[in-house]
């Protein structure tokens, strides 16, 4: 495999793994659980989303609502 090929591979396995992880990170959370989060704009500890928490919730709101939250 030459080199361009192996880091193209490369950043693609990085972007999976990045994507399940943030599909996985509020997988189990309720539909009430995720519209109050969306409202509040905090995870469920209460505290400000980071940016991979809110790229969780979006995820997960668009699974459970088949749209992008508002």
């Amino acid at each position: 495999m030459n080199r361009s090929l192996a880091v193209q591979w490369a950043a693609l396995d990085s972007h999976f793994h990045q994507h399940a992880g943030t599909v996985g990170r509020f997988r189990h959370s309720s539909r009430d659980a995720v519209i109050g989060m969306w409202l509040g704009q905090t995870n469920e500890d209460g505290e400000p989303l980071s940016q991979l928490e809110r790229d969780a919730l979006i995820e997960r709101y668009s699974e459970l609502f088949g749209i992008w939250p508002e």
